[in-house]
């Protein structure tokens, strides 16, 4: 039974001035509601509506119902006193708590409403805000390009007011959309540009959510040792942080890789717990995901009545909501139950509503919809920034005109200020440029001595391997020489000619092994993608390794500095593997893009402490590989942690420094 679609969408729930409260622990926020509690009793006219409305913000991660209570009890004062901001704020607080219950027509009812008024008053910050939790609406009924045109008109408005944080939001929350509709490459594009925003800002929360999002990322490539390190730390931040709402996402996500690599017992143990806590803060939708995943466990362990009951529990529950992804899930959950049980007709028959579910949700034109909406997104900011700068020419002609007089009579301090301050500038960039010029030489001087050092160390070992290999062979053969001219026996005198045979073919052998290591022929006659190749099949042959090789939408060859700098990368990253990884399988590949070549080596050994690595003082492979790859201006990103099995390398050259001459693309697959 297919299970292509089996995934829980991890954390999406980033509403208005969320991160404001997210990042207390459980008795702060439990003494913040007492006072608050205590302070509505005495409050009266604004600041009864205003501590009503922070009471409902405060309780939406906690209880929807309690935080709904208070939003509906603000609303009402608002409109009985006219204050349309508290009117909008209420109406918000109201269809978060609803989203957060999967009761999405309710919410985007009362969503709609805070955005007419707060459309109305004109504030930027607030109107961007719905937009986002209206896409996050969407977004959880499974309709993906109207949950990005909302994401994408929010993420605009965000940028016009350098809200960093909420733009982390944002991005991370279109990544969401994306992999939903299996766009990984872009998925992962914007998870890295939120996450380098959440660590300079130091945002917990924001790093914690997409924890739970590479989590979930890991589970569709697949690598369920990754899967479950990430949703399990995401968990634990989450717990951390009090924040409850999400911690069945993480759970399942871990529940899921648990059962994908065959650990069923912890993979019931984790799906039980994110039930309970889906049960306790009523999110119908989630629930109905996680029954569908444990249905689907239950057959397999046997229990097909408690997973027939389960599964149809699920569907209910999606169909009374119309969730669409989880109407799918749980149809594809009957059907491979049904299958189990060997009631094929049942099973062909759900198998036939899963695929009209299926059809329904992942719609054909889904990336030409995301070409257009980043289309269109462009072309506002940039009609936008067209007309600040004309305002802003109009109001400095106005200005020209009215002072002109007074202009004239400075003009005389302004060309001696102007003289002054070139003077100074001129004096100040020599400056800089001689401290410019002094670091550049210093840093020249630096990988000129790592280059060195690196050469000595080959230059080492190429002295050893004559001696210890080749100088062995030829002295025997010496050896042999010598006893053909003392013997007189010729049967004896044919068996030494035969051993000094079979010896000069192993010095060939080994001159052949030393001068493919110096600089492999195969390089400059054919180029890097058939060396690289080349290389993979003699580390195959020599050890026990498996190694792979692909490249895709590559070209046949590079310049050479682009060939030789990243062919010693690769030399160097996999004799550090062989050496140090205990790995098994090794994976090599190019991949072809538009704006740059990705090199990406993967190896499922252990991994290590990457700044140990990097400030060790007999690090020369470090520094010759940092020395190449400014040589050729790349970027070299490392994914390993101490501990933790499976590591990566991603090596990216921008095509302008790899324009290859004329020369066609390439597909290739090659597996040793």
């Amino acid at each position: 039974m297919m299970d292509r679609y089996f995934l829980h969408r991890a954390v999406k729930r980033f509403s208005v001035l969320m991160f404001a409260f997210i990042s207390f622990h459980s008795f702060s926020q439990n003494q913040n509601l007492d006072s608050l509690r205590v302070a509505v009793k005495h409050a009266e006219g604004k600041s009864k509506i205003s501590t009503l409305l922070e009471l409902g913000w405060n309780y939406r991660f906690i209880n929807a119902d309690s935080a709904r209570k208070y939003g509906f009890l603000a609303l009402e004062l608002a409109r009985k006193n006219n204050i349309e901001d508290y009117e909008a704020e209420a109406l918000n607080t109201i269809g978060v708590t609803h989203e957060a219950q999967g009761n999405y027509e309710e919410a985007m009812t009362y969503e709609l409403k805070a955005l007419e008024i707060r459309k109305r008053l004109g504030n930027a910050l607030k109107i961007a805000n719905t937009l986002n939790t209206l896409g996050i609406i969407h977004d959880e009924k499974g309709d993906y390009p109207k949950a990005l045109a909302y994401y994408f008109d929010a993420r605009k408005i965000y940028e016009s007011l350098k809200e960093e944080n909420k733009i982390a939001m944002v991005l991370t929350n279109i990544g969401i959309v994306l992999r939903a509709q299996k766009e990984y490459k872009n998925v992962v594009t914007y998870y890295r540009q939120a996450m380098r925003i959440y660590q300079k800002l130091g945002n917990k929360f924001g790093l914690a959510a997409c924890h739970s999002n590479l989590g979930a990322v890991y589970l569709n490539i697949p690598n369920y040792d990754s899967a479950i390190y990430y949703s399990l730390l995401a968990s634990k931040e989450f717990e951390e942080q009090n924040i409850r709402q999400f911690l069945p996402t993480t759970l399942s996500n871990s529940a899921i890789a648990f059962d994908r690599s065959g650990q069923y017992e912890k993979s019931r143990k984790y799906f039980l717990q994110a039930k309970k806590f889906h049960e306790e803060y009523r999110n119908q939708k989630e629930l109905s995901f996680t029954l569908s995943q444990l249905a689907r466990l239950e057959s397999k362990l046997g229990n097909h009545t408690v997973a027939v009951h389960n599964a149809e529990e699920a569907l209910a529950m999606a169909t009374k909501i119309k969730a669409k992804e989880q109407i799918m899930q749980a149809h594809e959950a009957l059907a491979e139950v049904q299958a189990r049980m060997q009631n094929f007709k049942n099973a062909y028959a759900e198998h036939v509503l899963f695929m009209e579910a299926k059809d329904s949700l992942f719609q054909k034109d889904k990336a030409k919809s995301l070409q257009e909406l980043q289309t269109k997104y462009e072309t506002e900011k940039h009609k936008q920034e067209i007309a600040l700068l004309n305002q802003e020419n109009e109001l400095k002609s106005t200005v020209i005109e009215r002072n002109y007089l007074v202009i004239g009579g400075l003009v005389l301090v302004l060309v001696l200020l102007g003289m002054g301050f070139y003077l100074w500038r001129v004096r100040s960039i020599h400056r800089q440029r001689a401290i410019a010029q002094e670091q550049k030489e210093r840093l020249r001087e630096a990988q000129i001595n790592a280059v060195i050092e690196s050469q000595e160390q080959e230059r080492k070992r190429f002295a050893a391997d004559l001696h210890d290999g080749m100088g062995q062979l030829v002295a025997a053969l010496q050896l042999n020489i010598q006893s053909i001219k003392n013997k007189n026996d010729q049967e004896k005198t044919i068996s030494l000619v035969e051993n000094s045979e079979q010896l000069l073919q192993e010095i060939q052998q080994e001159i052949r092994n030393t001068a493919f290591n110096l600089m492999p022929p195969i390089l400059g006659k054919e180029g890097l993608i058939p060396a690289v190749g080349e290389l993979i099949r003699r580390i195959t042959k020599g050890s026990t390794i498996k190694a792979e090789f692909t490249a895709h939408d590559v070209a046949s060859r590079f310049p050479d500095v682009i060939e030789i700098s990243v062919y010693r990368i690769i030399q160097e990253i996999v004799s550090n593997i062989l050496k140090h990884g205990n790995a098994s399988h090794l994976i090599i590949s190019f991949t072809g893009f538009e704006s740059e070549v990705v090199l990406t080596i993967e190896d499922d050994g252990v991994g290590f402490d990457l700044s140990r690595f990097q400030n060790s003082r007999q690090s020369n492979g470090w520094r010759t590989i940092e020395t190449r790859m400014n040589l050729i201006k790349g970027a070299i990103e490392y994914d390993t942690m101490e501990g933790r099995k499976n590591n990566s390398v991603v090596i990216r050259i921008p095509n302008a420094t790899c324009e290859p001459a004329n020369t066609p693309t390439q597909n290739q697959n090659t597996e040793s």
